[in-house]
């Protein structure tokens, strides 16, 4: 009888069922795992003992572990921890494990086995108690000079160095020349309550202390009264650095005093060049009208780069077109090379009838796929260069490191920290090919920031489709609208905030996707109802969204104005509320004209985004000059920019390498 081959076809079922069977125990043994780690670090062992056999060949199960001794750390289980680095020798948990112990070591001061422990890298309040475990222990030989160091801090050292510091104390090796150079730290750090602490600390503090504390209450009428103190060693020191504080923070009133106190005070040439400069500079950001004199007038080893583009920008901000100009040419070459100053090199010759000059430039920039290179576009009437690499062939067969594979299953776990602990372990020892297999794979898990960062890690810089991820895109289409905000809008404000990284925490404590602060987001929520209880929920998407596209609607309902929405999400509301009294109305100069350079920056990749997001979504992107209407300045009514014909549509892409 003869036998037939498997069909192509069965072959394919077969294939399937096998993946999808695959999938589905995959997707049971995540359950469960995110199941048994929550009641481990409750201490159920018991119940996570009995119901961890389906996951004896997952990944991350020896996590179970690590959850159980964190919820038995009080009972300082040394052995188990010692077992469990020696199965999993190369584990980040056991740096984790090491520093729980520590804590509790410290807390219940066993201080021999403290120091079995410590590894000679820990700061704060684990330093403390190493130092503190010497002195019990009577391990002292190099130890006092660990102390000093640690003490002779300008902030606030940990309470849990307080038995050491009063130890080193008594010793006799706490001398006054100590605490007045600690003094001059925390005069520097503007630590008032620890310079009072210090002064007190001495028995008869010399004049120079006092008045330093008048300078850190009082600057300015310390300044004024200075000029009648007798001259010491420490007085110009104290002028300077209290000079450079007040230069920064209220540059026009040190101007008006800043004469007298020169010549009152033996200021090295090296100072008086640093403090005009600082004076200069942040005056220039509040666009006094003595700054452009001021910066003029400094030295030209003070007349840096960053000088050069304060100098153009307050021109820019008074629309003094051939002042622009010169200012512009007056740029180092390197400099001048920037998109953004070739940009308004360009708008300059333009406006002050040199239009031959400014097309060549825009022709030059508008290949370029940024906001500058947009922008030259649309002055063109142009279409965009956005040339799309090839979507990389990921050899799907190379096999990834065991690290990675456990950062991605706790990152399916929610475990976000350990996840990226366990990808830092082994990603920068991945091949080329590697990365490009992890990169496509992330994506499909929907592990978004780290695709992107591979992008630009590899330097792929054109590949948009991974480099910009249309995600959560029915989550975001349900909450925005088809005008304000768009959904593109909504994909360029989570790409700039947190690059896709649903658990991104900013230094101000602004959190998930959109980087909401919890005041924000706690008022928010109390609009449209929802709930929200913890930070921490906000590293939930459907919330994060749902609050942050809110707010981005309350936004426009206040501004009615992209720029304005995008400038007062990264400032806010206040600050963009000033900038729209009394800036210029053409958009590209106002957004050139924001103070700060963060806000300059975020915008400008704002728009950038949208416009990428928009050519991703809908092929022909509206033009970048659509989302910068004229300027509502002093309520102004708001026209196309630069005009109806380019504003109102959209464009071609085209791609010329």
């Amino acid at each position: 009888m003869m036998q037939h081959k498997p069909s192509r076809y069965l072959l394919m079922l077969c294939l399937a069922v096998f993946v999808s069977s695959a999938a589905a125990q995959t997707d049971a043994q995540r359950k469960l795992f995110r199941t048994l780690y929550s009641l481990a670090l409750q201490g159920h062992e018991q119940q996570v003992t009995s119901r961890r056999t389906p996951l004896d060949n997952y990944p991350i199960t020896h996590y179970l572990d690590y959850a159980l001794l964190r919820s038995q750390m009080a009972q300082l289980p040394i052995q188990a921890i010692d077992d469990f680095k020696a199965k999993h020798p190369d584990s980040p948990l056991n740096s984790r494990l090491r520093k729980q112990l520590l804590d509790q070591l410290g807390l219940q001061q066993k201080w021999s086995e403290y120091l079995q422990y410590h590894n000679g890298f820990d700061s704060g309040k684990r330093q403390c108690w190493y130092l503190r475990a010497r002195i019990e222990t009577q391990q002292l030989q190099g130890l006092v000079p660990k102390i000093e160091t640690m003490w002779m801090s300008g902030l606030s050292v940990s309470k849990a160095c307080d038995p050491v510091f009063n130890w080193w104390q008594q010793q006799g090796h706490m001398t006054e020349d100590l605490i007045k150079r600690r003094f001059k730290l925390a005069f520097e750090s503007q630590e008032l309550n620890l310079a009072l602490h210090l002064k007190n600390q001495l028995a008869k503090p010399p004049e120079w202390i006092a008045q330093a504390l008048d300078l850190m209450q009082h600057p300015e009428a310390a300044l004024q009264r200075s000029m009648q103190w007798p001259s010491h060693a420490e007085l110009p020191w104290l002028i300077y650095k209290t000079s450079m504080r007040l230069a920064k923070k209220r540059p026009a009133n040190l101007y008006q005093m800043w004469p007298n106190i020169k010549a009152s005070h033996a200021l090295s040439p090296g100072r008086i060049d640093q403090i005009e400069r600082q004076m200069a500079l942040f005056a220039a950001t509040d666009y006094e009208p003595f700054s452009i004199n001021a910066m003029k007038q400094l030295p030209a080893a003070m007349r840096d780069d960053q000088i050069k583009a304060w100098i153009v920008r307050y021109y820019l901000y008074h629309e003094q077109w051939h002042s622009v100009l010169d200012a512009l040419q007056q740029m180092p070459a390197r400099q001048l090379e920037q998109d953004r100053w070739q940009y308004w090199l360009a708008r300059a010759h333009a406006k002050v009838g040199h239009p031959e000059q400014a097309k060549k430039i825009f022709n030059q920039l508008r290949s370029k796929t940024n906001y500058y290179g947009f922008l030259a576009a649309d002055h063109m009437r142009q279409p965009y260069q956005l040339c799309q690499s090839p979507i990389p062939q990921a050899n799907t067969a190379l096999v990834l490191p065991d690290a990675i594979n456990r950062a991605i299953e706790l990152h399916h776990a929610g475990l976000l920290t350990m996840a990226r602990s366990e990808w830092n372990t082994q990603y920068k020892s991945l091949s080329k090919s590697q990365k490009i297999a992890l990169a496509e794979r992330v994506l499909n898990e929907r592990w978004y920031a780290k695709a992107i960062g591979i992008m630009a890690d590899l330097g792929m810089w054109q590949n948009y489709q991974w480099r910009y991820p249309v995600a959560h895109e029915t989550l975001i289409k349900q909450h925005a609208n088809n005008s304000q905000p768009m959904p593109q809008w909504v994909m360029a404000i989570i790409k700039q905030e947190s690059a896709w990284a649903k658990d991104a925490v900013s230094h101000a404590d602004a959190h998930g996707l959109m980087q909401l602060l919890p005041s924000t987001a706690s008022r928010i929520a109390s609009q449209i109802g929802a709930s929200f209880n913890s930070p921490y929920d906000l590293h939930q998407p459907p919330l994060n969204i749902q609050l942050g596209i809110q707010y981005q609607k309350n936004l426009f309902q206040q501004f009615n104005h992209p720029i304005l929405v995008a400038a007062a999400y990264n400032a806010g509301e206040g600050k963009s509320m000033d900038w729209s009294q009394g800036f210029p109305k053409s958009p590209d100069v106002w957004l050139e004209t924001i103070p700060y350079r963060e806000t300059r920056d975020y915008v400008t990749r704002i728009l950038s985004n949208v416009t990428i997001y928009d050519w991703l979504i809908n092929q022909t992107p509206r033009r970048i000059s659509s989302w910068m209407p004229t300027m509502p300045i002093d309520q102004a009514p708001v026209k196309p920019w630069p005009n109806s014909k380019v504003s109102a549509q959209t464009t071609q892409t085209l791609c010329t390498p």
